[in-house]
């Protein structure tokens, strides 16, 4: 079992996915955990593989230059609501 197998199996065991979304910084943590390894730079380039195959999906932290991402156990199956950068819109003003 290579690491992103191990890295998947363990986020899909321990249901990641229902805490929403949340900052790299959390996953780095995860994944230095399950890897028992804490080099950054590799732990990123491992990160970013698994965005790139579509086991995370990003969501811009509105007013900040940040992301904050959230596991898909299932990377064929995109919920395409939760990617959006712009506000939902709560009420509308009409001057009539």
């Amino acid at each position: 079992m290579n690491a992103t197998d191990s890295i998947v199996g363990y986020m899909k065991h321990k249901k990641i996915d229902e805490l929403g979304f949340m900052k790299y910084c959390y996953f780095k943590k995860i994944i230095s955990y399950i890897l028992d390894y804490h080099h950054e730079y590799r732990i990123r380039k491992l990160f970013m593989k698994l965005f790139e195959m579509g086991y995370f999906t990003r969501r811009k932290m509105l007013k900040k230059s940040s992301y904050k991402y959230k596991f898909n156990p299932n990377p064929k199956k995109v919920d395409e609501s939760n990617i959006t950068d712009k506000p939902e819109i709560d009420f509308v003003v009409s001057w009539e």
